[in-house]
């Protein structure tokens, strides 16, 4: 079973579907995962949905789940935590970290391989861009210095507003809160960062197009940035960029095509 979407793809992409006997809400690649039981969301496991199931294995990942992880593990369930990858090389280990789990590391090995093939064509591909990176989820979140995309855009020579920001600290309840994804930027610092290039990532139920992110962008007082006065905006689906499976290579290439399509 698996609890994590970019653990899920793994799984698929391995040839393991018919062992995956549920699957998160937030499971959707590929399309077949669909398919899977549900048996919770990222953050919440639905034990009437699980325990009919009598999984051998759950996979779950650090961070957001260590509270899952937890649960599960008071409650018997033999759980296995994969590390959240903070690089675009942790994606490629990440894929390998699975198979070793499930006994198919020579599999694993040839996927991670293959896309490691693939990444080598885009290193420098976007040198001396300047990009802005927006996934909306339920707000906008940018990706901090330690996160795979800051890395992934490193990589690909781009430079990205908060790459230099390894920590951003909040305040909840009173409290300190200290994240690696950057919660509602500051428009300041975006208009002094002034993208080349603006890519956001819409939520689920949101609109792919121009005009209904262009409004989200002027309620902050972004619409005057170059980028989006001169139609370098791309508009991307939910789960883009957010997901962090082994996908997200082929996506990343796809992307390229489009910001140079821009100039």
């Amino acid at each position: 079973m698996s609890l994590s979407p970019a653990i899920t793809e793994t799984l698929y992409m391995l040839g393991l579907s018919d062992r995956i006997a549920g699957v998160s809400l937030y499971c959707n690649k590929p399309p077949e995962a669909k398919s899977k039981p549900r048996v919770g969301s990222y953050w919440k496991v639905l034990y009437s949905k699980l325990e009919p199931l009598n999984p051998d294995l759950i996979l779950v990942t650090t961070g957001a789940q260590l509270a899952v992880l937890r649960e599960l593990l008071d409650k018997g369930y033999t759980v296995y935590p994969i590390s959240l990858p903070v690089t675009l090389y942790g994606i490629l280990d990440q894929i390998i970290k699975v198979g070793i789990v499930v006994g198919e590391a020579d599999k694993a090995r040839s996927l991670s391989y293959s896309l490691g093939e693939e990444l080598e064509a885009l290193k420098g591909v976007l040198e001396g861009l300047r990009v802005h990176i927006e996934i909306d989820l339920g707000g906008p979140v940018a990706p901090g210095a330690v996160t795979y995309l800051a890395d992934a855009f490193k990589y690909m020579g781009a430079s990205t507003t908060f790459d230099s920001v390894r920590v951003h600290e909040r305040i909840i309840d009173g409290k300190s809160v200290a994240d690696a994804w950057i919660i509602d930027p500051d428009p300041k610092i975006i208009k002094d960062f002034n993208p080349d290039v603006y890519i956001y990532e819409i939520p689920y139920g949101g609109r792919a197009s121009f005009e209904w992110v262009f409004e989200k962008l002027k309620s902050r007082g972004l619409e005057g940035l170059e980028a989006v006065r001169r139609g370098r905006l791309l508009v991307l689906e939910p789960d883009s960029l957010a997901h962090y499976g082994p996908s997200l290579i082929p996506t990343l290439a796809g992307l390229v095509a489009k910001i140079k399509a821009l100039f």
